[in-house]
């Protein structure tokens, strides 16, 4: 049980901050429903499962290829600029509920795992996270346990990024009217902001670990 709400706990409040998964399924949410949002969210999380569990078997390995997770951190720069791009081209050729055709041609539970599959920034994140919280005390992964923790980190990110969608929506229900450019491309700035402020941790990170 220990396991399980610590992992609630931790995925729950890592989910919340604004990130790419947060705003498409925001993006879903508005443009198909309830249901599509359950589906995709569902999606997201076996990914999820399935990656913490390896970053728990292999976290010697990941904190000795530092190259690797330098990779991933350009890697998600990178794409956050394409969905930017995305979005804007969604917006601009006024395409179905202005989204881009890559949201229309899956399923929301394929694309939740396609996409979360590419969400490669979480790796140092769980590794951090999965060492710490082992380290603490805090949680204990020897056998079966290991598996109530992780199933607590899914139920989190769930719980975690509906918890943001319905936030959000409601604050642009409400702030929308004021500017219906910045409402149309509101996805694209987002984007474009998340992809300046990993850039800036990035050089922040790297530069202090050369200096």
């Amino acid at each position: 049980m220990k396991n399980i709400v610590v992992g609630f706990i931790v995925s729950m409040v890592g989910s919340m901050p604004l990130g790419y998964i947060n705003v498409i399924a925001l993006k879903m949410y508005q443009s198909q429903g309830t249901a599509s949002l359950t589906s995709f969210l569902l999606g997201v999380v076996m990914i999820e499962f399935l990656l913490i569990l390896l970053t728990l078997k292999a976290a010697n390995w990941l904190h000795n290829h530092k190259r690797f997770t330098k990779a991933t951190e350009i890697l998600s720069i990178v794409f956050m600029l394409a969905l930017a791009v995305s979005f804007y081209n969604g917006t601009e050729t006024k395409s179905e509920n202005n989204i881009p055709a890559f949201m229309t041609g899956f399923s929301p539970f394929v694309l939740g795992l396609a996409l979360n599959c590419i969400n490669l920034v979480q790796v140092p994140f769980w590794m951090g996270w999965n060492l710490y919280l082992i380290n603490a005390g805090y949680i204990e992964v020897s056998g079966s346990r290991k598996y109530a923790y992780v199933t607590g980190t899914s139920a989190g990110t769930f719980t975690g990024v509906f918890i943001f969608v319905m936030i959000l929506q409601k604050v642009l229900t409400r702030t929308s009217r004021l500017s219906p450019w910045l409402s149309a491309h509101l996805f694209s700035l987002i984007f474009v902001l998340l992809a300046i402020m990993q850039s800036v941790k990035f050089y922040r990170k790297y530069r202090n670990a050369q200096g």
